[in-house]
């Protein structure tokens, strides 16, 4: 099951998703770094590679290549 939230709402959410994501992929992501990810934390930086990979993979995608669009090489 994927859960998509309609409004992500800080460290509950995050602590939830990461739960799931890691039970579904066997990965993590820190729940900061999906705060900072879905607007809830500020940050300079954009998402690491990893996180959109992850995330990518959660929604069912095999990566984040695969969730653009891009050729595999």
């Amino acid at each position: 099951m994927v859960l998509l939230f309609a409004k992500f709402d800080g460290d509950f959410d995050a602590e939830v998703l990461n739960d799931l994501i890691l039970e579904k992929t066997g990965r993590e992501i820190s729940p900061s770094a999906l705060n900072m990810t879905f607007g809830t934390m500020p940050s300079k930086f954009k998402p690491s590679y990893y996180t959109l990979n992850t995330l990518s993979i959660y929604c069912g995608y095999a990566s984040w290549d695969d969730f653009c669009g891009l050729p595999t090489s």
